[in-house]
């Protein structure tokens, strides 16, 4: 159904706008009645939002209309599987499994509730079954390898991986997994400190090292890490998680005018918000917190979500005097 109606909600979509595009899907349904098309819309806008049980009940009553209507039962999936109902999710993907439209997504589905549900033997079989593409099978395979306990055979499936795609990101962190599991976390350290000083190598390999130094409990080091990062000039996602260390590690004071930056460039970021809130709040910055987040609000007067966050630090600002 290529409409105006449609092209509309799609931008919503592609804009990540996603309750304004369940919203604007419900609005459909109300001026043209009740049908599957607009209410599967719906519920596809509603697990990207994060709405999983109403989701559900859209797809559903979109089925209940055309049973036979393959997206609503890929939206029926995709909203189980976002309920963590992994059982009942892949009763609807492997029905899109042997149809010629979905059966991408149907096998994607499948692999990834199997993955969520650790079945990794049956994760396997079913990777035997079908033609992936190498480099996807391979991604599953390792996974499932390294779930299993097969670490040298899920080490040779990266090896394969990053034979076809050298450097490539997933599998570097993949092989990473895998050795710490076989080799024990402060090997692997030692091993990718060493190579995150070789500056020929992609910046992967630092943010690996970083990631590391966190999971050691060496804060200090993972900050200094990530600030060589960003001093070489690396993306916004590795400021956030040197933002994230600082407040975490009991600095604070550091890390809110750092969370300030990237939440003017990014005011959506719900884990942006989070831990901006919850730094001003341990350190009694409450007041600071409202008062930026009015500053944003003049920025952005569409996201009347920091209404919200407002309030929160405001009652939170009165329990404190």
């Amino acid at each position: 159904m290529q409409t105006k109606a449609f092209d509309e909600y799609q931008d919503l979509m592609r804009g990540r706008r996603f309750p304004e595009a369940a919203r604007y899907a419900q609005a459909q349904l109300s001026q043209a009645g009740e049908g599957a098309f607009w209410l599967t819309q719906k519920a596809r806008a509603l697990t990207r939002a994060g709405e999983h049980e109403p989701a559900l009940q859209a797809a559903r009553r979109a089925l209940e209309l055309e049973p036979q209507n393959l997206y609503a039962v890929a939206s029926a999936a995709d909203a189980l599987q976002g309920l963590r109902r992994f059982d009942d999710a892949l009763t609807y993907y492997e029905e899109l499994v042997p149809t010629q439209r979905l059966a991408f997504a149907g096998r994607k589905g499948v692999l990834a509730c199997l993955s969520a549900a650790e079945r990794w033997a049956r994760l396997l079989e079913r990777l035997a079954e079908w033609s992936l593409p190498e480099t996807e099978s391979l991604r599953w395979k390792a996974r499932a390898l390294r779930g299993l306990g097969r670490y040298d055979e899920g080490l040779e499936a990266c090896r394969r991986w990053l034979e076809l795609e050298p450097d490539h990101i997933p599998a570097l962190w993949e092989r990473t997994e895998l050795e710490i599991r076989r080799d024990g976390l402060e090997t692997v350290l030692s091993r990718m400190k060493r190579l995150a000083k070789i500056s020929s190598l992609p910046q992967v390999y630092a943010e690996i090292y970083a990631s590391l130094c966190r999971r050691a409990g060496r804060s200090e080091e993972a900050i200094r890490a990530y600030s060589r990062i960003t001093a070489s000039g690396g993306q916004a996602r590795i400021q956030k998680k040197k933002a994230f260390e600082l407040a975490k590690s009991g600095r604070e004071r550091e890390a809110l005018p750092q969370l300030e930056e990237l939440l003017r460039a990014e005011p959506r970021d719900i884990y942006l918000h989070s831990c901006y809130g919850a730094a001003c709040k341990r350190i009694g910055e409450a007041e600071r917190g409202i008062n930026f987040y009015n500053e944003l609000l003049g920025l952005h007067p569409e996201e009347k979500g920091i209404y919200g966050r407002i309030k929160t630090l405001r009652k939170h600002l009165e329990m404190d005097r």
